[in-house]
C-alpha cells in the first residue's frame, strides 16, 4: 500500500512541472462576461420564468441577502486612508454559458440583486513617486456563485471568478532622491 501511495505521488508531482506560468499583472485577460444594460425584454422573459421556479427565487433572495449583509452599500474608507487605486464595480448582466454540447449567450438574474460584480481599474502613477511607474491593476479575484437564465435551457447556478479590488502595480524598483542621487528602493 505504501509503494501505491508513494507512486501516487510521485506521478503527481511529475505531471505538475510546466504547468505554471509566470503571471504579469499588466497584461489582464478580458472578463469573462458583458456589462451592457439588460434589454427590457430579457428582464420579461426573466421574470416570467421565475415565477413557476419557487427554488431559483428563493435561492436568489438568498444570495442577495447574504451578500448584502457582507458586502453593505455604505463602507467608507477610513479619514486617514487615501486610496491611490480607487475601485469601480461594474455589474455583469450576460456572459457566454458553455455546458456539455452546448454554448449558449445567458443573462444573470437579477445582478444588482444577487451583486455579480467586477472591478474596474484605470490610472496610471498610483505609487506616489515621480521615479517610479506604477498602475492599476485589478485584484482580489473572488468566486461568486450566481444564477443565469438561458433562452434555451432554462435556470443554471454557476459560479465564475471576479476581480472585486484594485492594486497599485509598480513596474520598475523605485527610485528615491537620497542626499544628491537617485537609490533604488
Amino acid at each position: 500500500m505504501k509503494t501505491f501511495a508513494v507512486a501516487v505521488l510521485v506521478a503527481c508531482f511529475v505531471s505538475s512541472f510546466g504547468k505554471d506560468e509566470a503571471v504579469n499583472p499588466l497584461e489582464e485577460k478580458p472578463i469573462d462576461g458583458e456589462s451592457d444594460v439588460q434589454p427590457d425584454d430579457i428582464k420579461l422573459k426573466i421574470a416570467e420564468a421565475l415565477k413557476s421556479e419557487d427554488g431559483v427565487r428563493l435561492s436568489v433572495n438568498s444570495i442577495a441577502a447574504e451578500r448584502a449583509f457582507l458586502y453593505p452599500d455604505d463602507t467608507k474608507p477610513l479619514p486617514e486612508h487615501i486610496d491611490t487605486c480607487p475601485t469601480r464595480l461594474r455589474y455583469i448582466t450576460s456572459l457566454v454559458y458553455v455546458g456539455p454540447n452546448q454554448k449558449e449567450q445567458c443573462y444573470v438574474v437579477s445582478p444588482e440583486r444577487q451583486r455579480v460584480t467586477y472591478a474596474l481599474c484605470g490610472g496610471t502613477g498610483c505609487y506616489g513617486n515621480p521615479h517610479c511607474k506604477s498602475q492599476c491593476v485589478r485584484s482580489g479575484l473572488t468566486r461568486l456563485q450566481f444564477w443565469v437564465w438561458c433562452p434555451n435551457c432554462g435556470f443554471k447556478l454557476i459560479a465564475r471568478w471576479y476581480p472585486q479590488c484594485c492594486s497599485c502595480y509598480t513596474r520598475f524598483p523605485c527610485l528615491t532622491y537620497g542626499g544628491g542621487d537617485l537609490v533604488k528602493v
